[in-house]
């Protein structure tokens, strides 16, 4: 089955729009409630059997209505595909427009055990209605609208081999509404918060970080309420910090990359004791099951941030509402203290202090720098450049002299 595409890039993400005509996104595309989650060496499909998002029957039933009761019925909205590599007979040329061949011989939607499909990541409803308006003609034996409704053509957003946190993430954001859509319930649609991983940690310590509750102290999570959850619109001051940011920002502290991720998340805790580079601070404390000291290194690390750095009045840079606008309230600074926490991690750890105290000994000698200018505008600006020079400064004062 050939396609002929247009590639599109938004941000870092690349994917091909084309259209297909129902009679052929019929037989490559199923709707399952396993999804295929990679293929083995020997080309077969592996599944996740966790994930349970389901059509509805009464939704899929209006869809149909609509199509035989509206002969102007459309849909100009796309029905998003996650094309598995293993299915393209070839790769896609560089030169010229795009085009997908679809390997047809693998796929096959009637096997109970081991169907293997393309999968419909959204769009499953349009390609449910569709389906049972064109079974209902077959029955009654209605030809003519048969026929036209078999060349409907959907147009179709295709991504190659795309990860499943990345699925869960675009179907969450397509589907979100006015109420909070939390993570973990998109997680869960696709059965990684069913199986211990290293996203499931990820999204345990944000949520318990991000909760307003006070610690013996009477003090504040120093991420209570700062971190954006999916689908949540805010009131009042912002949090700057997505929770997406967040989760991926702390897997890659256990994991070397967002990628490798998706195949660590298979492996049982004791095979984290290897692999690890000198930015996975938490992986040995990840293979250990100690998951409160992942917990608690960056509760420590971002408490000694939020009473390191004040102003003259002593209101934190860190809290929202508190000072003006500034880097350390933005995604910058969150990431840029990231790379701070990493380096003095290690210095922790040689000495075995990983506290409130050690962290402010050390953040202390950064304490004077220059965030805002006499107009209190930000000195660095909000972006990867900006985050790249605070952590870089930031790190030149914390490390002056530094024996390590």
């Amino acid at each position: 089955m050939k396609i002929v595409c247009q590639k599109v890039i938004q941000n870092n993400v690349e994917f091909f729009i084309g259209k297909l005509c129902f009679e052929k996104l019929a037989k490559v595309a199923g709707i399952n409630h396993r999804i295929i989650s990679t293929f083995d060496d020997d080309g077969l499909p592996v599944y996740n059997d966790s994930f349970q998002r389901k059509v509805s029957t009464q939704r899929a039933n209006d869809i149909k209505n609509y199509i035989l009761s509206d002969q102007e019925a459309t849909f100009p909205n796309s029905i998003i595909l996650s094309l598995p590599s293993a299915l393209m007979l070839e790769e896609i040329e560089d030169e010229g427009p795009p085009i997908i061949y679809i390997n047809e011989e693998k796929i096959n939607l009637d096997d109970k055990e081991n169907p293997v499909y393309i999968q419909i990541i959204d769009g499953q409803h349009r390609f449910a209605g569709m389906k049972a308006a064109v079974e209902e003609l077959s029955k009654l034996g209605v030809t003519d609208l048969l026929n036209k409704l078999l060349k409907f053509e959907f147009v179709v957003s295709i991504f190659i081999d795309a990860e499943l946190d990345f699925q869960a993430m675009l179907f969450s954001t397509i589907n979100r509404t006015p109420v909070k859509v939390p993570y973990d319930i998109v997680y869960d649609l696709f059965g990684l918060v069913e199986k211990d991983s290293p996203q499931k940690t990820a999204l345990a310590i944000c949520l318990e970080l991000n909760s307003i509750k006070k610690d013996n102290n009477g003090k504040l999570s120093p991420f209570a309420g700062r971190i954006k959850l999916l689908g949540k619109k805010d009131k009042g001051a912002s949090s700057y910090i997505s929770q997406q940011i967040f989760i991926k920002t702390i897997i890659t502290l256990i994991c070397p990359s967002i990628r490798a991720s998706e195949i660590e998340r298979f492996k049982k805790r004791t095979d984290f004791v290897v692999g690890g580079t000198f930015k996975t601070i938490f992986r040995q404390f990840y293979a250990e099951n100690r998951d409160n000291h992942i917990y608690k290194t960056l509760e420590n690390f971002f408490v000694a941030v939020e009473e390191t750095f004040v102003d003259q009045q002593g209101n934190s840079f860190w809290r929202i509402g508190e000072t003006p606008d500034n880097p350390l309230q933005r995604t910058i600074g969150f990431l840029a203290l990231i790379d701070v926490l990493i380096e003095l991690f290690h210095i922790g750890v040689s000495e075995k202090k990983l506290s409130v105290d050690f962290f402010k000994s050390k953040l202390s000698k950064a304490q004077k720098i220059s965030l805002l200018n006499e107009n209190n505008e930000t000195v660095y600006p909000y972006s990867s450049k900006g985050k790249s020079l605070l952590a870089e400064d930031l790190l030149s004062l914390i490390l002056e002299d530094s024996p390590h």
